[in-house]
Formats: C-alpha cells, structure tokens, sequence
C-alpha cells in the first residue's frame, strides 16, 4: 500500500489493521481456528509495539478479546435475536473502525501539527457536556 509522506508507525500500524480485518472477515465458523488466532495475537501486538497511544491500545485490547472468543470456541453464545458469531464479528469490526479512526486522526496530527488534534477532540468533548 502506498502511502506518500507517510510515518512508519502508522503505516504498520495500519497495515496490521488491515489484516486484522482480513482474518475476521475470512472466518466462517462454527469452530475454532487456532492458526488465525495466533495470526490475531501477532497482528495484535505489533500494532501495540508501533503505535504508543493510550486509545489505539484500548481498542487492540477488545479487538484481542472478541477475536480470542470468535476464534477459539467451538460454539458462540448468542446475543438476543443476532448468533454469537455475527455479535462478535460487529464488535470487532467497530474497534477495527474505531482505530481506523485514530490511526488518521494521529497522522493528520503530525503533518498538521498538535492543533488538529485538539480542535478536534475539544469539540467532540464539548458536545457532549
């Protein structure tokens, strides 16, 4: 993937986000998978070892959580009317957004310097006060 004037951390980052997508989106269940679940902790890891962001380590912890559930089990419990697979796929695809999301907003952050970022946050938290 290209990525012009980009930052190796972030672009690593990413990378392994991506295919911490790529292993969710390929799992057909029931079963586990005990291969892409060590792939999941690997990929887990080295977005933990490029990227030093309290956030992006917050959504690497559930994303590991749900995956271990999703990949290690046999069967998955249900969550009301959605199947145990469906609810733990939705769950991590949203942590995969989110951190989508802040990978960005960092890489924005340093081509445009620490005001981006706070302009950005402030308003997000001013809103909701």
């Amino acid at each position: 993937m290209d990525h012009s004037m980009g930052y190796p951390d972030i672009d690593r980052a990413r990378d392994s986000q991506q295919a911490l997508r790529r292993i969710v989106d390929a799992y057909v269940g029931p079963g586990a998978d005990l291969r892409s679940l060590r792939r999941v902790v690997d990929l887990c890891r080295e977005v933990q070892d490029a990227i030093e962001d309290d956030y992006c380590r917050e959504k690497i912890r559930t994303i590991a959580e749900y995956s271990a559930e999703l990949l290690s089990q046999a069967e998955h419990r249900a969550r009301g009317a959605i199947s145990g697979i469906d609810f733990l796929r939705q769950q991590i695809r949203a942590a995969l957004e989110l951190l989508q999301s802040r990978l960005y907003s960092l890489e924005q952050g340093r081509r445009f310097g620490q005001a981006f970022i706070n302009a950005g946050f402030g308003a997000i938290h001013a809103v909701k006060r």
